[in-house]
């Protein structure tokens, strides 16, 4: 998929003081499709602006593919993606779910969920897991966009930074810290949250999917780390 996203690496620059090349095809069809899940939910979790839901079009193949070589389930049909028509719709349903007026059900930030945090911090945002993060994007050479508007510790946002680190056999180890002391930490309370509250069929749905991609990333990192 290529559109713009919310961290930046500026004109194509590689990883910070690495001489980082590309993982070759010959990593194997097990990370090329944990690439592409992350990759995928990158975008499907963020702002359903229009340009952005245009972009999901091109990602049906991709995102039936991907099911079908990572699902637990991989006969279950895959989140049916909403045209460009129908983000008005959706960009409604991200704001009443994720950003408010008033109180908002599912906040997609690290920093509300987790709960190994001293009590009188947890539910709130900024906390020290956003500290964590920009230490990790910025060993990647990533900054958050300020285009975005975004906090660090986005689901949107970290997923993509993970996305990154995969591509490059170099940063296998920043790849690791993002999932294990991060999104694995939190984004399944996020998804539990989210199927609750969506009155939307593609967030509940995506909740869903998720939580099913987000077992065999776990997976896939388990078998790195043995590595």
């Amino acid at each position: 998929m290529t559109v713009g996203m919310a961290v930046s690496n500026g004109a194509g620059a590689e990883p910070k003081g690495q001489s980082a090349q590309a993982r070759s095809t010959g990593s194997g069809p097990e990370t090329e499709s944990v690439i592409a899940a992350v990759d995928l939910l990158a975008h499907f979790w963020s702002r359903p602006v229009t340009d952005e839901v245009a972009s999901w079009t091109e990602a049906r193949d991709i995102e039936a593919e991907t099911n079908r070589r990572i699902s637990s389930d991989p006969v279950r049909e895959p989140v049916r993606l909403p045209d460009p028509e129908e983000a008005l719709g959706l960009l409604d349903e991200y704001e009443r779910l994720f950003v408010g007026p008033g109180q908002v059900p599912c906040p997609p930030y690290e920093s509300f969920w987790r709960e190994d945090v001293p009590v009188d911090i947890r539910r709130t945002l900024m906390g020290p897991c956003t500290a964590e993060l920009r230490r990790l994007y910025n060993e990647l050479g990533l900054q958050v966009s300020a285009r975005s508007g975004e906090l660090p510790d986005h689901i949107a946002i970290e997923l993509e930074a993970l996305a990154y680190a995969l591509s490059f056999e170099e940063t296998d180890a920043v790849a690791c810290e993002l999932f294990e002391g991060h999104l694995v930490q939190w984004l399944p309370r996020l998804c539990r949250a989210v199927a609750h509250e969506a009155a939307e069929d593609f967030y509940r749905n995506l909740a869903v999917l998720t939580l099913d991609w987000l077992a065999a990333i776990k997976s896939y990192f388990t078998v790195l780390d043995m590595g």
